[in-house]
């Protein structure tokens, strides 16, 4: 296989819509995150704190092993982040009621204050990239995203129905396993 270069990697980043809107999202993140902080007058969002923030908004809350599945993440990597947001006082954890063993995440009066404040901010970019993309192209822009975020959030149909088939197929019997026949040498001869 032929090594690519930096170059042809970066004309292939060219052409990826995901590449280009996943970097896109980490610059406004890090523009957002970083007026955040500046009005807080100290460090108190993480760009790992913001990946959680879309799954923290329903009602019933999120048990943190969901929180952790729904990141890509283990439920060791995702409670030290609730731990920091429950002492900003953004959530509260609770034992699930369903399951003593189990803990909820939900968002906090303040939390959803904190959030309403982080849209603001989001807002205040985009109206900072008005003049320089103009409104037609942004209203355009938010209709395509949303359309693209709705296609997105539906389940992913060939990987759901992948597991759904391997959960139904019986799993086969291992096959004994056989030794490759090796002939033995003959010392001395």
């Amino acid at each position: 296989m032929v090594r690519p270069t930096l170059r042809q990697v970066q004309q292939l980043q060219a052409r990826s819509l995901g590449y280009l809107l996943i970097r896109c999202s980490q610059i406004w993140s890090d523009r957002a995150i970083r007026a955040v902080n500046l009005e807080a007058g100290a460090p108190v969002l993480r760009e790992a704190h913001t990946r959680l923030l879309p799954y923290l908004q329903d009602p019933a809350g999120i048990r943190i092993t969901d929180l952790a599945q729904a990141v890509g993440v283990t439920k060791q990597a995702v409670q030290p982040l609730v731990a920091e947001l429950a002492t900003t006082g953004l959530v509260r954890v609770a034992p699930d009621a369903e399951d003593g063993r189990a803990r909820r995440v939900f968002l906090t009066p303040f939390g959803l204050q904190a959030l309403a404040h982080g849209t603001g901010i989001l807002l205040q970019i985009e109206q900072l990239l008005l003049p320089q993309l103009g409104q037609r192209t942004c209203a355009s822009l938010k209709r395509q995203l949303s359309k693209l975020l709705a296609v997105l959030s539906e389940p992913d149909e060939p990987a759901e129905k992948a597991r759904t088939s391997q959960r139904s197929q019986p799993i086969p019997a291992q096959q004994p396993a056989t030794r490759p026949r090796i002939a033995k040498r003959r010392r001395g001869g």
